[in-house]
């Protein structure tokens, strides 16, 4: 009975858990986005985060500067992303990621920012993509990502 209960419970908070989170694309590899809406307004920017659930584990680097092996790769099967988005330049810039383990986002492990001393040290090319960059329209996340932001 008690069991019953339990899931019955953790069935009436799903929605409430994902209150704001809407449907994005699930054109990314096969990987469902979501984006968190209201948008953040920043003046000259949008804040838009992005929360991705991957059909399959992928690997994710940490850094251990004093360690005999510096970058170690883990698996992750979900992450949240926080993007500036500048409507009128229509360029795009990661500012966070945040790695998860579980497909729901609710054990993050490793999180990545742009003043990380790693990402401004590196480039590789996981460090890449917290460089500011043009929108790239031609991409279908890139362009559900400007309609969500720039309306």
């Amino acid at each position: 009975m008690h069991k019953y209960l339990l899931i019955l419970f953790s069935l009436v908070l799903q929605p409430s858990a994902w209150a704001g989170w809407v449907f994005l694309t699930n054109n990314n590899h096969g990987a469902n986005d979501y984006y968190f809406s209201p948008v953040e307004d920043k003046g000259k920017v949008k804040g838009l985060r992005t929360f991705t659930q991957l059909p399959v584990d992928a690997k994710v680097p940490f850094h251990t500067p004093k360690a005999v092996v510096k970058v170690t790769l883990y698996n992750y099967t979900s992450e949240q992303s926080t993007y500036e988005i500048n409507c009128q330049e229509q360029s795009i810039q990661l500012m966070e990621r945040i790695f998860y383990r579980d497909m729901a986002g609710k054990v993050p492990f490793i999180t990545h920012k742009v003043k990380d001393t790693f990402i401004e040290q590196s480039n590789s090319e996981f460090a890449r993509q917290f460089i500011k960059t043009p929108l790239h329209f031609d991409d279908i996340r890139h362009s559900r990502m400007y309609e969500a932001a720039c309306r």
